[in-house]
């Protein structure tokens, strides 16, 4: 669960925000597509996780790009 937490923080860090909403599209925060791409890649890097392109193509909302963390850690 702490890495959850991190995750989070970064997650913040990166928006710029104090809380996220798990409902809020990606695009509510500002972020692109190719934003989308270089945070998953951050997240691969620092915590030694993979995703496929099929698992993140159907991203949309903060709370999916979570779901998909959790189910990888």
């Amino acid at each position: 669960m702490a890495k959850i937490n991190e995750i989070e923080n970064l997650i913040k860090e990166r928006l710029k925000i104090t809380e996220i909403d798990r409902n809020a599209t990606l695009v509510d925060y500002g972020l692109d597509s190719l934003d989308v791409v270089e945070f998953i890649l951050d997240l691969e890097e620092n915590f030694n996780i993979t995703f496929s392109a099929e698992e993140t193509k159907n991203l949309k909302t903060v709370g999916d790009l979570l779901d998909l963390i959790e189910k990888k850690i």
